[in-house]
């Protein structure tokens, strides 16, 4: 996977580490979408998530991989809104190395996890599974620019592509 240029990283990198959680829409058995927020950690742009093991979600996502996803940093008025817009493939984790990496993340970022999961140390998580999302276009919102200012990259191909 290709990486944002430096500029839109350090707005990525800004949004990522502002949230606590995103939108993620992932569709149904019968093909209508169906979006739910999740709290979420990121290793630069790759997003882990926890989910119940036999949640909606987690039926849909062995069904159909590819998501689509919001993130927005937090703000007071609309010039400040920045946020970003992500389709992305999301994958249950079943490999132990890649497990202990997602709850090492997601422990960081949410030390209350230690409080809320009967085992942090078992892994995964009794009655969970953790969900790597791999960006492949990223979309990102800074209103700071202007109203709709938006900057689209693909991630699949070089990474300076705009995707109109």
């Amino acid at each position: 996977m290709n990486r944002l240029p430096p500029a839109q990283q350090a707005l990525a990198s800004h949004i990522l580490s502002s949230a606590a959680d995103l939108t993620l829409a992932s569709i149904r058995a019968d093909g209508t979408p169906h979006a739910s927020t999740v709290s979420f950690a990121a290793d630069g742009l790759v997003l882990y998530v926890a989910i119940a093991l036999d949640s909606h979600k987690a039926h849909e996502l062995r069904t159909h991989p590819r998501v689509a996803l919001t993130i927005n940093a937090p703000y007071r008025t609309w010039n400040e809104i920045r946020g970003m817009s992500v389709d992305a493939v999301a994958e249950l984790i079943h490999e132990p190395v890649e497990a202990q990496r997602a709850a090492a993340a997601l422990l960081r970022k949410f030390p209350a996890f230690a409080q809320v999961v009967a085992d942090t140390s078992a892994l995964p998580w009794p009655g969970m599974l953790f969900v790597r999302i791999t960006p492949l276009t990223v979309s990102l919102l800074d209103y700071t620019q202007g109203f709709g200012h938006t900057d689209t990259v693909d991630l699949r191909a070089d990474s300076a592509s705009r995707v109109p």
